[in-house]
């Protein structure tokens, strides 16, 4: 397959349109589990390890239980979720809470998908950690979304680009992060498929933004 070949060209070449001031790299790691309850039913669960740093740092592990129904012939899906997450910290790790409804719109053309997600999600700090001036924490994610699935192979290409949009802060509720993620998915047979993907994420309008490129993989099972 060239399709790696394609991605490791664009590991190489992202870096170089992102500012080197603040750019760095990571890697996620990823498992996840969904079962079908009933017709356009889901429900599933999830992990993912995070680390940045050049790879060296364990910055985040989140846990996941989420459910979604897909109606209107799969064209509409809504969702909710809990998300815990354990952040590393300097000296400690804090643990943080996090709950998110989304409401997907897509449409299909043949081998391609196009598709629109609006999230809400609102994340909860420990106030005994520290004083937070803002607790929680709400943005809406926008994100659009594009596949292209191959007739006959078991080989699906995507991409995204999502934008968060702060609303907890009321005198400036900005865009002040961006996330870009191309990947391709592997259906290794109908219950097992591996996701290999590259995405950078980019905080804007925000002072000392930071650039991260992040090489992951998920492993999805059903």
């Amino acid at each position: 397959m060239k399709i790696p070949k394609v991605l490791f060209a664009v590991l190489i070449a992202w870096p170089l349109a992102i500012s080197a001031q603040s750019f760095e790299t990571g890697a996620l790691l990823g498992a996840g589990y969904e079962m079908k309850i009933l017709k356009g039913w889901h429900w599933g669960v999830e992990a993912e390890a995070r680390f940045d740093n050049n790879f060296t740092h364990l910055d985040r592990f989140k846990a996941g239980v989420g459910t979604d129904y897909a109606f209107w012939h799969k064209r509409l899906k809504v969702g909710v979720g809990y998300d815990y997450l354990n952040y590393h910290q300097e000296d400690f790790y804090e643990s943080r809470h996090r709950v998110h409804g989304a409401l997907t719109v897509a449409e299909k053309f043949g081998p391609v998908k196009l598709s629109y997600r609006a999230m809400f999600q609102s994340t909860f700090r420990n106030g005994n950690r520290g004083d937070y001036r803002f607790n929680p924490k709400t943005y809406m994610r926008n994100r659009l979304a594009f596949s292209y699935k191959f007739a006959g192979k078991p080989v699906k290409l995507y991409a995204s680009e999502e934008f968060w949009w702060r609303l907890y802060h009321p005198d400036n509720n900005i865009i002040d992060a961006l996330r870009t993620t191309i990947g391709v998915e592997y259906e290794v047979n109908i219950h097992n498929t591996l996701d290999f993907f590259i995405r950078s994420k980019n905080e804007v309008q925000v002072a000392n933004p930071r650039h991260i490129l992040y090489i992951g993989m998920t492993y999805k099972f059903q």
